[in-house]
């Protein structure tokens, strides 16, 4: 009895390690056989906006671009973050697709919400 115990408790222990070394690498299971992803997240400052409407056109146009996980979009903050995968999409299409929604100009910001090379 006290071994059939041990044995259970030990399963679970290792089962739980598993888990918890997948949670914490970020390893999903769903990746297997198509190889492993990189979703990173940029956010873009976007000039040109000029109205309620242009995020959700600025939106629909990042959602088009296969690689695009999500995409929120500020008017108030005239900003968009975007999250992809750099294994599918790259930066500059991700700028370019901004870009070509409309009269728009789209620049990476760096950590501290400041344009890049300024």
């Amino acid at each position: 009895m006290v071994k059939t115990y041990l044995k259970i408790v030990t399963a679970v222990v290792v089962i739980l390690a598993v888990v918890l070394a997948t949670v914490l690498t970020g390893f999903h299971t769903s990746a297997l056989g198509e190889g492993v992803t990189s979703t990173r997240e940029i956010t873009l400052k976007v000039d040109g906006m000029k109205c309620s409407m242009c995020p959700l056109t600025i939106k629909t146009a990042l959602k088009k671009l296969n690689g695009v996980v999500d995409a929120d979009v500020s008017y108030k903050d005239k900003e968009a973050k975007v999250r992809y995968d750099n294994g599918k999409v790259t930066v500059n299409e991700i700028i370019k697709a901004i870009e070509n929604a409309g009269n728009y100009k789209a620049t990476p910001l760096g950590k501290e919400g400041k344009q890049r090379g300024k």
